[in-house]
């Protein structure tokens, strides 16, 4: 795959994630902003975008498996470790 499919494929994941965030979230300057993880996906910047969602767990806690699940799909197309972590944080959702 090239690397603008990959990157499809990333922005669809973060995206998706970004879906299952409850209307109600807590944002955070320490924690998850929605503004600057449209600002990162917006500029391609999508390793930030995807730290900028993992934030959510700072204010908020556990967010579903499924939540879960795509940000370790978009870590793991971008060869992130981050992967083990969410995969670690995943575990303990509901």
């Amino acid at each position: 795959m090239d690397k603008y499919e990959k990157w499809k494929r990333i922005k669809a994941e973060l995206m998706s994630a970004y879906a299952l965030l409850q209307e109600d979230i807590t944002e955070s300057g320490d924690g998850y902003c929605e503004t600057e993880f449209l600002n990162y996906v917006s500029r391609n910047e999508l390793l930030l975008a995807m730290e900028e969602l993992d934030g959510v767990i700072v204010d908020n806690g556990l967010q579903t498996k499924q939540f879960w699940t795509h940000l370790i799909n978009a870590a793991k197309l971008m060869n992130h470790l981050h992967a083990d972590r969410y995969s670690s944080i995943r575990i303990e959702a509901t």
